[in-house]
């Protein structure tokens, strides 16, 4: 069976499933649900840019302890709405949505970002930020940056393009 196949199969399971009896409750659980989205994409893309950027080089003076410190928090709570309420979208028209391209290219960029974000969760120089003065730059946290900022945009523009 080829990957189309096996998530048609899984897309078709997520129209059938009681997820889709959400929006019966009233005729404000889907533009809730699509604010919901909305609002945690752009927490966590704003979370994101700037700790990326200082990852990056930018903003020397402010310590990336702090900063990681309260952002990545705040993303994760951005990020979890944001799953949360896309696979309730997604259960509304998940075949029409493993069909698009945008969608194929959205999850690409999404696990590249999250496979980074692991990648630097378990970096040394990472888990002793506290323990340092990080108002320098650390190299290997340039190219974490720079995938951070593409795989992030990515996922932005291929979710804006997706047209349902």
């Amino acid at each position: 069976m080829d990957p189309l196949t096996i998530a048609l199969d899984l897309a078709s399971e997520l129209e059938r499933s009681g997820i889709r009896s959400v929006f019966g409750y009233g005729w404000w659980v889907l533009p809730a649900t699509k604010l919901a989205h909305a609002l945690g994409a752009a927490l966590l893309f704003g979370c994101l840019v700037p700790m990326n950027l200082r990852m990056l080089g930018v903003w020397r003076s402010a310590p990336l302890h702090d900063l990681a410190r309260v952002l990545v928090r705040s993303s994760l709570v951005g990020g979890l709405v944001a799953i949360v309420s896309g696979v309730l979208l997604l259960s509304l028209n998940a075949r029409g949505y493993v069909q698009n391209e945008m969608m194929w290219w959205k999850a690409g960029f999404f696990i590249a970002a999250l496979l980074n974000a692991l990648a630097l969760r378990f970096v040394p120089a990472w888990r002793y930020l506290a323990r340092v003065d990080s108002r320098g730059t650390i190299r290997r946290f340039r190219w974490a940056g720079l995938i951070g900022l593409v795989a992030w945009g990515g996922v932005m523009v291929c979710g804006q393009l997706i047209n349902f």
